[in-house]
């Protein structure tokens, strides 16, 4: 009986110094893994824009403990795609939006606003980021690059983004850096 009972004991020990090292990296996991998936709509964006001819953006939006993403022509406003269309994202990631540069949106409009409820990467025919959707590559303003930012509450500087560098549309990811950049932004 005192052999079970110090048995237990020790993987009492165990589980209690292993336990916080596992719940990091499932969220680690589940932060990187949504990152992913926010890279991908971004690429599957610019690739339909290239393939049909006609703007296409990814949209952003935090739902209550989830963000959403959907993919879809620039034509139609976030509000108005389909609930099918729009995908969760891992539970519990949030957009971290003091380090999201994207333009915001009201969604039932596609108007650019600073207090729209989505974020939003759009690409013309040719996959070039643009701020509006008619217009070309290189004659569009910088403030269509832009980066998305996320983060999960239970991991301290854990923020990771996708990052639209170029005016031709290259695509990125990173995490969260040490020191401000220029414009005080951390992930870059």
């Amino acid at each position: 009986m005192i052999e079970l009972l110090i048995i237990i004991l020790i993987i009492g020990i165990f589980c209690a110094i292993v336990a916080p090292s596992w719940l990091m990296f499932i969220n680690n996991h589940r932060l990187k893994l949504s990152l992913d998936r926010a890279y991908w709509a971004m690429e599957l964006a610019q690739s339909n824009a290239k393939r049909s001819k006609i703007s296409w953006q990814a949209s952003f939006k935090q739902v209550g403990e989830n963000v959403q993403v959907a993919v879809h022509p620039a034509d139609i406003p976030p509000g108005q795609v389909a609930a099918s269309q729009w995908k969760n994202l891992e539970p519990q990631i949030q957009i971290h939006t003091n380090d999201t540069t994207l333009r915001q949106v009201t969604e039932n409009t596609n108007q650019v606003t600073k207090d729209g409820t989505v974020w939003r990467a759009m690409f013309n025919y040719r996959g070039c980021p643009v701020y509006n959707k008619t217009d070309e590559c290189g004659l569009t303003s910088i403030l269509a690059k832009g980066n998305l930012t996320l983060s999960h509450p239970h991991l301290k500087n854990g923020d990771r983004c996708v990052i639209i560098s170029t005016l031709l549309g290259h695509q990125r990811t990173s995490k969260r850096q040490s020191k401000p950049n220029d414009k005080n932004r951390y992930c870059y």
